[in-house]
């Protein structure tokens, strides 16, 4: 058997075996941890949106005139929106998908104690619903008296009635029925009726970084506050949503006194979600890549290191009979016993960062089968790493005894 030898070699030669599981488990370690946040970026970004957004236009408008009369000009907005040939409706909003500005929490009960349940509150009117294309599942859409309108300041009394997503439904009642329940929007405030639960569409970063990607509650109301103009969203015809960008925008400038922020399909919203976790996954995998390099670099080099130390002992085992095989298969199985012990501590350190960034984050990136598919392909790239030094090691001759004596 090899295996004694080799671990008598590795012990006298353990700065090199220490050196060797320290650049293989700092590189699982990092490599891994890549990996899962890559996956789990391409994993949401498979997720279904829930709504038509290639076909919904986002409208962003700001005043910079103090009088022009905002409840009005969200009258003639709509009014000349609904208008253009193509457009199904519009409606003024709060939040929009993919970029809701603010998580907040709602609770069950009225008391300190209640538990929170993290979710985006999207304001709407009747339209709402429509121009996202969601689906009843139960209860009944909002009707129009039941939409307040008007000011924060003119607005005293809350909304009674609110309608949540079907993830939402899960999250706050499991299987339960969801319409007719109270929930409340802030501790203090008054509760308000769930009368329905409509298909799920996915909400904001934060929240889909942490599993809850369509944890959205739905409220009827249009408000503004010190002047600023309520957001739109628009939906058009399937196709027309590009083609329409400029005349919707002609159409908002026709009120004087405010400029638009920004006019842009929801598509391009729900990719700038991504863009920066795309960002920082491509480049922990760079990172990464270089690592593997030198990984695969300094381990064929510390190998032919080993290989010069050795010649006088591999023309030894030469003489005696041992083939070129066997002699490559000795640094193969070396480097396969150092790359293992390496391989078990980075594990362990990839287990370590991913609970340790779940539970400061909230976001689940355990995956232990990309793990081990990692630790697997580290350990194919180190042994192809030495199998040429191994090779070379394998040719020496054994005549190099005698001159060497």
């Amino acid at each position: 058997m090899e295996i004694r030898p080799i671990l008598l070699s590795l012990k006298h030669n353990k700065a090199i075996a220490i050196l060797i599981i320290i650049q293989v488990a700092l590189t699982l370690g990092v490599l891994s941890m890549s990996i899962l946040m890559t996956m789990g970026t391409l994993k949401e970004w498979n997720l279904p949106s829930g709504i038509p957004h290639e076909n919904i236009i986002s409208v962003e408008p700001e005043f910079y005139d103090n009088s022009i009369d905002v409840r009005q000009s969200v009258i003639d907005d709509i009014e000349r929106i609904k208008q253009l040939d193509g457009v199904i409706d519009i409606t003024p909003v709060s939040e929009k998908p993919f970029a809701p500005q603010q998580v907040v929490s709602v609770y069950l009960e009225s008391d300190e104690e209640a538990q929170a349940f993290q979710t985006n509150i999207f304001d709407s009117n009747v339209a709402g619903p429509r121009v996202l294309d969601l689906k009843l599942i139960s209860g009944r859409f909002f009707t129009e008296n039941e939409v307040l309108f008007g000011s924060a300041n003119e607005l005293k009394q809350p909304t009674s009635v609110v309608m949540i997503s079907e993830q939402m439904a899960e999250a706050l009642f499991n299987d339960g029925p969801a319409v007719g329940k109270t929930l409340w929007l802030e501790k203090g405030a008054k509760p308000a009726s769930i009368i329905g639960v409509y298909s799920n569409f996915m909400n904001s970063e934060q929240l889909n970084r942490q599993g809850q990607s369509y944890r959205t509650v739905l409220r009827p109301q249009v408000t503004w506050a010190n002047n600023v103009d309520p957001n739109y969203l628009i939906r058009v015809e399937p196709g027309l949503a590009p083609s329409m960008l400029d005349t919707i925008s002609n159409v908002f400038y026709k009120t004087p006194g405010r400029y638009l922020n920004r006019v842009e399909v929801l598509t391009r919203t729900q990719k700038r979600m991504y863009d920066g976790r795309g960002s920082r996954a491509l480049i922990f995998l760079v990172i990464s890549a270089v690592l593997v390099l030198i990984t695969a670099f300094g381990m064929s080099g510390l190998v032919s290191f080993l290989v010069t130390q050795r010649k006088k002992q591999i023309g030894t085992r030469r003489a005696l009979g041992a083939s070129k095989w066997h002699v490559v298969r000795y640094f193969l199985l070396e480097n396969a016993i150092v790359t293992f012990i390496g391989l078990v501590i980075g594990m362990l350190i990839s287990l370590f960062l991913v609970l340790d960034i779940t539970q400061n984050s909230g976001t689940d990136f355990l995956e232990v089968g990309y793990i081990f598919a990692t630790a697997f392909f580290l350990l194919v790239v180190n042994l192809v790493a030495v199998y040429l030094p191994a090779r070379r090691a394998a040719n020496i001759a054994p005549a190099i005894v005698t001159r060497s004596a």
